[in-house]
């Protein structure tokens, strides 16, 4: 009998052991001896024991919670059970066990409670299927879930499903932190390729998130004009008949307006024209491109053109440039010191093109084309001066290009023209005719000298583009491309 009753207090644990050790005089009377010494001595280990394993459950549990915050996963429902590393694909993969067994309290088919008129249950749990689902890297491993999620049946209408979760959709395998991953990866400067490396998915399955993203592109109803456009082309793809994409943005904010395939004015014309602002349009910025110009009267008939300061100062300096070439070939091919005149000439093109106000007229040193001690020590003035003495044309082209160059950095437009005008009849013909082709765009140069807009904006978003276009080898797809800027632009918000 007492036996029985120490067995039945063991079996209590926590709650009865005191009646046993620190109970009545009775009991411990009852249970006394060495054989009972012994077994007190072996229950408190037990006891421990038991605690011991109540704080490792504690720590598992806390563990686990852990990483479901490291892993970012919100669904209470998901139960994690393990974390192992097992090898998958020839890649050591982190791989969480875990399953999905939520409470459902109707049936998705017919709507049925879970217990009937006659209290037995309509649907029942049916099993579980394992799915395997694709997290983002941790700690730069690969990382997967294989997830046991609760299979169901309904009784009513016989209907089978299983349970699912906010972390993949379904039928999916990819779950959603990896496709937002992606999706931020795409905004970057960086190939396709490498986003698959860096989120461990395949280039396909990066290609397909890509395309979710073409729903949100602009189209040509819901276009919407700035008060100022910019407008300009680049090297897109590898077709010759459309080799050059057309780019505009706003003039203000720099924001991109939109990107089409082709500059060409019969499809720029009736692009705008289904736009329903275009009497929006106050000023149209461009370069000397004449075919954007014909824009003005056939769709912005409100707008102003501008010619980009930049693009004028450019072709300003090609004509001198070119002329200074061909002048220095010249004296090259006579042979002798002309030739080492002509050298001179050649190399020292930057100090020629150089704005007047910043040349140094105070510092004595020697230079490379006047090395001494054949040549004394020189200014940066004296040395222009000796190089402009090898070449009179030469000399009287560098002339007119400085007072030029100097009236536009003035903002002149009057003076501008006038020493266009006025260039000496001895001129070289061919830097003269290339300088008097601005007179063809002198209303655009005139508002781009009274007006403080310029091409500068758009022509960042295209050394972007020619940035993304080098570090992807670039596209085949032309639709791929206009997604991928725009989303770099971050036009299309990603949340």
């Amino acid at each position: 009998m007492s036996l029985i009753l120490f067995t039945y207090h063991i079996r209590k644990k926590e709650r009865l052991i005191g009646s046993i050790i620190y109970g009545t005089d009775e009991i411990r009377n009852n249970f006394s001896g060495p054989f009972f010494d012994y077994i007190k001595k072996t229950y408190r280990s037990l006891l421990e024991l038991s605690y011991d394993t109540k704080y490792l459950k504690r720590g598992r549990y806390a563990l686990l919670n852990h990483i479901r915050i490291m892993l970012q996963i919100k669904d209470k429902n998901i139960t994690f059970l393990d974390v192992t590393e097992e090898e998958i694909k020839g890649q050591l993969t982190n791989v969480v066990h875990a399953t999905l067994s939520p409470e459902m309290r109707s049936c998705p088919e017919c709507g049925c409670t879970k217990m009937g008129v006659n209290g037995n249950h309509q649907f029942v749990k049916n099993g579980k299927k394992v799915t395997t689902i694709r997290l983002a890297a941790f700690n730069y491993i690969p990382t997967v879930m294989k997830l046991a999620k609760q299979r169901y049946h309904c009784r009513e209408c016989h209907h089978h499903w299983t349970a699912q979760t906010s972390l993949v959709a379904p039928n999916c395998f990819i779950s959603r932190h990896i496709r937002l991953e992606i999706a931020r990866l795409l905004k970057e400067r960086i190939a396709m390729t490498l986003i698959a490396k860096l989120c461990f998915v395949s280039s396909n399955t990066v290609i397909r998130e890509l395309h979710q993203f073409k729903k949100y592109l602009p189209n040509k109803q819901t276009l919407v004009l700035p008060k100022v456009l910019m407008v300009d082309e680049f090297r897109s793809h590898a077709k010759k008949e459309q080799s050059m994409s057309f780019i505009c943005a706003d003039g203000e904010t720099g924001n991109l307006v939109d990107v089409l395939p082709d500059r060409r004015l019969d499809n720029l014309v009736p692009y705008f024209k289904e736009s329903p602002y275009t009497q929006e349009v106050e000023f149209l910025v461009s370069d000397m491109n004449a075919a954007y110009y014909q824009l003005i009267p056939k769709v912005f008939k409100n707008a102003k053109l501008i010619i980009d300061r930049f693009h004028v100062i450019k072709h300003i300096n090609t004509a001198f440039n070119s002329f200074r070439a061909l002048e220095a070939k010249r004296l090259i091919s006579r042979g002798g010191q002309s030739a080492t005149r002509g050298r001179k000439i050649k190399s020292n093109w930057k100090r020629l093109i150089k704005n007047r106000q910043n040349i140094d007229i105070s510092e004595y040193k020697t230079w490379r084309s006047f090395r001494a001690p054949k040549y004394p020590y020189l200014t940066e003035a004296m040395v222009i001066d000796r190089l402009l003495s090898y070449s009179e044309p030469l000399k009287e082209a560098y002339q007119v290009f400085h007072d030029i160059t100097d009236a536009f950095r003035e903002k002149d437009a009057d003076l501008f023209f006038d020493t266009i005008r006025s260039m000496p009849d001895k001129l070289n013909p061919e830097f003269r005719h290339a300088i008097q082709n601005l007179e063809n765009h002198e209303v655009g140069i005139r508002n781009g000298l009274i007006y403080p807009y310029s091409n500068g904006k758009i022509e960042a978003k295209n050394t972007h583009i020619k940035t993304l276009k080098r570090v992807s080898y670039g596209f085949r797809s032309y639709d791929n491309m206009r997604t991928r800027i725009f989303l770099m632009n971050g036009l299309i918000k990603i949340k």
